[in-house]
């Protein structure tokens, strides 16, 4: 079977053969010939192609911002305070069906959990830090600092005997000492110190044994290989990141983002700085309308010295001995040909204020914050705006706080929980499942940290009220918004109550302190016409 060939395109004039088109981008962003982005070709990369060549440049970039520049310390300054602040505690709520427990025994279990964890944590010897720096919470921050400035922080469960009634500690680890051995080059399974296994699951981590930039010493660079976990489960190694792309095994900082405009706005604010130094060092300058000849022959050292019989010497000593007053005030006398000029340069800093906010809210944005939060600056807000911006800085807080706790705080509470039931510290119900067949089971419970504040008091515990009112909210969720535990606001009102029993006093109810607050705002009704 023969096919008909199709005929040549040709022009109108029936002869010249037309080219073929060249077919048009579906998506705009695939065009190349456009203007705007013929010239953009960004590479081909995956997760650790992107990461792991620059991440060692933008990493040493990001902690020269975190110690210079001003915008950047309080961006970190504000995040650790949202995710960590004054501490994080652990309200245990193991699951009972679960452990194949009752809701009882949970109870039970997850007050000892809890105990136990404060008993380690809030140790004033400070023997939950290996190295005795600091308490569990001030670890906390350590680590929170490190995932806001690098998006990663890495922890070693450590074993030190005979350090107390717990031998389990914590050594935080600074990220840069993660890497591979003797320049060893990046493979399919080792990756920015990080050793996979055939289905890229970490399985340990090599650590140098001082940071690249340490010159304390002289000892030879060497690595240790750290396993992620025993063979029990046990955790070892905690590397705190999380991946924002498939196969990522080492993150980039979040101020990668950041960094030029952080740059541009410190080097700009010196500029104006500077400037407006100079302005006020130079109030004002004396011209002169000589030659410049006249002028250097004046100021030659032999001229000064032979001077003194002409007649601007004279007239400058008759001044001298009777200077010129009026109401009191000198009035000053210059050489001929000389003036006063004040130094009049304007300054452009009116929109100075306007231009700096602009860069700040850019950096704002990529830190997940708002300008006013950075810079602690909440004029020209009122009440919704400020709602506003704190509803959606939370939402973003609390995924922070999810990852930073997921990663960090409750693989190191698996490991003091462990040792609490080897001691006997912890002693479960009977039947009750093992630790290691259910952690989750075991771990369940909330993550208390700072509270989330109040814009107006009144308003917002009205509000809670009648979220709690209509079933819609708990006290326990109220309680942990503002970082507090609800069983230890009843058990103090319950003592307190007890306390004003004891001594015969009473005190009104929220319903009834805001039914008579409502009453006095009520407008009086308006009399008629006909009283």
């Amino acid at each position: 079977m023969q096919v008909a060939a199709l005929p040549a395109l040709v022009g109108p004039d029936g002869q010249t053969p037309l080219r073929a088109a060249a077919a048009a981008s579906a998506y705009r962003a695939a065009d190349i010939r456009s203007q705007d982005l013929a010239n953009w070709r960004p590479p081909t990369l995956s997760g650790d192609g992107a990461v792991l060549r620059d991440r060692r440049l933008v990493a040493d970039r990001a902690e020269d911002a975190a110690r210079n520049n001003p915008i950047a310390v309080a961006a970190l300054t504000r995040l650790v305070d949202m995710i960590v602040g004054a501490g994080l505690r652990f309200s245990s709520k193991p699951h009972a069906d679960t452990l194949g427990i009752t809701r009882e025994q949970a109870q039970e279990l997850g007050k000892q959990i809890e105990r136990e964890l404060a008993r380690h944590y809030n140790d004033p010897r400070k023997r939950s830090d290996a190295q005795r720096k600091v308490s569990q919470n001030g670890l906390y921050r350590l680590l929170a600092r490190s995932v806001c400035k690098l998006n990663e922080a890495c922890v070693v469960a450590t074993w030190r005997e005979g350090q107390g009634a717990y031998e389990t500690a914590f050594l935080a680890v600074d990220p840069e000492r993660l890497s591979n051995p003797v320049g060893r080059r990046d493979d399919q399974t080792l990756r920015g110190g990080v050793a996979l296994d055939r289905y890229g699951a970490p399985v340990g981590y090599h650590i140098r044994n001082r940071h690249p930039g340490d010159g304390f010493g002289y000892a030879p660079a060497s690595w240790e290989m750290v396993p992620r976990e025993m063979e029990h489960g046990r955790p070892v190694f905690m590397h705190i990141f999380e991946p924002e792309r498939e196969d990522q095994n080492r993150p980039i900082s979040p101020f990668a983002a950041m960094i030029p405009r952080l740059r541009m706005v410190d080097r700009w604010s010196d500029l104006e700085i500077a400037a407006a130094a100079v302005n006020a060092l130079h109030a004002a300058f004396i011209e002169s309308n000589l030659p410049f000849a006249e002028v250097a022959a004046a100021m030659d050292p032999q001229e000064i010295v032979n001077a003194g019989n002409n007649y601007n010497d004279r007239r400058a000593a008759f001044y001298e001995v009777a200077p010129v007053k009026i109401g009191g005030v000198r009035i000053p006398v210059l050489p001929v040909g000389d003036k006063i000029s004040m130094n009049g340069t304007p300054r452009q800093t009116a929109a100075m204020r306007d231009f700096h906010d602009v860069f700040v809210d850019h950096i704002g944005a990529a830190a997940g914050m708002s300008r006013q939060q950075i810079l602690l600056n909440f004029e020209r807000m009122n009440y919704s705006n400020s709602r506003s911006l704190m509803n959606e800085t939370w939402r973003g807080v609390r995924r922070k706080v999810a990852q930073f706790v997921e990663q960090g705080p409750i693989p190191m509470a698996l490991c003091v929980i462990e040792e609490a039931l080897d001691k006997g510290y912890i002693r479960p119900p009977k039947n009750c499942r093992l630790l290691w067949d259910e952690p989750a089971a075991w771990l369940a419970g909330r993550w208390i940290g700072p509270g989330r504040g109040y814009v107006d008091p009144v308003k917002e515990a009205e509000s809670a009220a009648l979220r709690m009112e209509t079933m819609v909210s708990t006290l326990e969720m109220e309680c942990a918004e503002q970082g507090l535990d609800y069983e230890e606001v009843l058990d103090q009102i319950a003592r307190e109550e007890q306390e004003l029993g004891v001594r015969k006093l009473t005190r009104a109810t929220v319903i009834q302190r805001v039914a008579a607050r409502s009453a006095q705002q009520q407008p009086e009704p308006a009399e008629s016409e006909d009283a």
